[in-house]
């Protein structure tokens, strides 16, 4: 993508990537995390008040598609990772006793996840772009 693409030219284009990010960005990411905290209730609390399991968990698969689109990486599918991380990260911190005690470890795990994920993708996309560009150099 050239540099001319990646900067918004209008303000309607700026505009749009605004209503994007907080419509399907805030939006997805919420939905992803609160059907992800009612699948880890019902499943691992027993919480029969929940939603059930087999709804929630494609609830939540579909608030990170929302993620992925609001944040303008549609079509790069490993991003969704990044996104996942964080709710399956605290799902399993759920089972550490005493993991809850504290706000900040939760919130420290999230972010942990997150960064690494986010981190392991990026090398994924550079090294796929490396052979893109080696494919490239051999055709001309």
């Amino acid at each position: 993508m050239s540099a001319d693409q990646a900067s918004p030219k209008t303000v309607g284009q700026k505009a749009w990537i605004a209503t994007r990010f907080v419509l399907f960005g805030f939006v997805g990411f919420w939905v992803m995390l609160g059907f992800t905290v009612a699948f880890a209730s019902r499943v691992l609390g027993h919480d029969p008040h929940f939603i059930s399991p087999f709804l929630s968990l494609p609830l939540a698969l579909a608030g990170a598609v929302m993620v992925l689109y609001g944040v303008g990486e549609w079509g790069r599918w490993a991003y969704l990772w990044v996104f996942l991380s964080m709710p399956i990260s605290l799902c399993l911190l759920l089972l550490v006793p005493g993991a809850w005690d504290s706000i900040g470890l939760p919130l420290i795990v999230a972010a942990l996840a997150a960064f690494f994920s986010n981190a392991g993708v990026q090398i994924y996309y550079s090294g796929e772009a490396r052979e893109e560009t080696v494919k490239d150099e051999r055709t001309s």
